[in-house]
């Protein structure tokens, strides 16, 4: 079963941002080891959600809807994990703050044991 085109109008065609958004969303993906690409997220937010108005205003003459929800999750996935790596840096950082110092994981104390011969009380 083939889809049939709107009345007036040549095949639909596909909004060319939803591309843009798309790209802009896997690419924020790599907000995980690289926390700036938190704009790339941003960016593929905004262009899925122009996109989104400019197919709902096109009276069928676009398409792209599925794209759009795509590119919006992986957006958001990528603003997520562009908050995952600052996010431990802080705790690491609040962690060694409170504790004099001391990285969270580390246990024992911060000098090697003394390993010489006990020495005597007085002398």
């Amino acid at each position: 079963m083939q889809a049939t085109a709107p009345k007036g109008s040549a095949v639909a065609q596909t909004e060319g941002r939803v591309y843009v958004a798309l790209f802009l969303g896997f690419a924020s993906l790599s907000g995980l080891v690289f926390p700036p690409a938190i704009g790339l997220g941003v960016a593929g937010i905004v262009l899925s959600l122009m996109a989104r108005k400019r197919i709902a205003t096109s009276a069928g003459r676009l398409r792209g809807q599925a794209l759009i929800w795509i590119a919006l999750g992986l957006s958001v996935l990528g603003i997520l994990l562009s908050l995952v790596l600052p996010g431990f840096v802080v705790y690491v950082w609040i962690y060694a703050l409170s504790h004099g110092g001391q990285l969270p994981g580390l246990t024992g104390p911060s000098t090697p044991p003394n390993t010489g011969p006990p020495s005597l009380p007085g002398g």
